[in-house]
């Protein structure tokens, strides 16, 4: 009958370990999905007070940071139930606690610059350099942010090629579409030409072009033709200007430059181009035999 008893008790224990690790589990898993959700929707909240972001930025902006807060959140919910279902199974969790401390000070002394990745991660979430859907220059790379946490960044460039940068490497970030990017090129013309009548040529062609209704929305300003820039080798440089929407300039600027390529055909304003002369024979004619 003792036998039968102590059997019974040690089941009976068992069970109730099994029953408080599954409760722990169940309840550290919905707790994971109330603070991913509750965190979200704080910092949703958060940015709809900042009035002067724009929609689309204050959406990119609370993605970014409402996601690296929300893992912080879940690591620190599953750590305490870890921590609760090894004291389930009776094991002493202080000397553990006591361990990882001191492994982790080993380590933080072993991997400094992944540490120096996940503090430089965070402060760039924070302080908002760039967001996931916007186009930077990081770590001597250009292109689109594909990913962004708190160890590294991911840029796709305009071939497709894809950048793995750890955050400890950008020291610094050159954001090309927050808010607007610019229309920046210049156009060459010949020496021979009429400038004021250029740059009425080129100013018209860009009010047509921002009249049009395919492109209307994506220009926030008439491109002009803002200044003579350069004297070249062999043309003089006009600088043409304009602000877009964030996404917009390389299709923006491609199109304007088709468009004033054909207006300059018509208006028979001359696009010029270095020329080369080649002599076959023994030596460089004299300038009669060349006349």
């Amino acid at each position: 009958m003792s036998d039968v008893f102590d059997l019974s008790f040690e089941l009976s224990g068992v069970i109730t370990s099994a029953i408080t690790i599954l409760a722990v589990i169940v309840v550290a898993f919905m707790l994971a999905r109330l603070a991913t959700r509750s965190v979200h929707m704080m910092v949703k909240r958060r940015m709809e007070l900042i009035s002067d972001m724009p929609e689309t930025d204050r959406s990119q902006r609370a993605d970014t940071v409402g996601g690296t807060l929300a893992k912080f959140a879940r690591l620190a919910i599953w750590a305490v139930a870890g921590m609760t279902i090894l004291a389930e199974f009776g094991i002493n969790v202080a000397p553990i606690v006591t361990g990882l401390g001191i492994g982790g000070l080993a380590i933080a002394f072993a991997a400094q610059n992944i540490i120096r990745d996940y503090l430089h991660g965070f402060l760039i979430v924070i302080e908002d350099w760039y967001r996931v859907g916007e186009v930077a220059q990081l770590a001597g790379n250009a292109g689109l942010v594909t990913s962004l946490n708190l160890r590294t960044t991911t840029l796709r460039d305009g071939d497709g090629a894809l950048y793995v940068i750890p955050n400890g490497q950008i020291t610094s970030a050159k954001n090309m579409t927050r808010e607007f990017a610019r229309i920046n090129f210049n156009i060459e013309v010949g020496y021979g030409e009429d400038l004021d009548h250029a740059i009425e040529v080129i100013n018209d062609e860009c009010e047509l072009f921002k009249a049009d209704p395919a492109w209307s929305e994506q220009l926030l300003t008439t491109p002009r033709a803002v200044r003579v820039d350069n004297l070249g080798a062999s043309g003089i440089e006009l600088k043409v200007m304009g602000d877009t929407q964030p996404m917009s300039r390389v299709p923006a600027m491609g199109e304007l430059k088709k468009r004033l390529k054909k207006r300059f055909d018509v208006e028979g304003i001359e696009i010029p181009w270095p020329h080369t002369k080649v002599y076959f024979g023994d030596g460089v004619p004299k300038p009669t035999e060349a006349a």
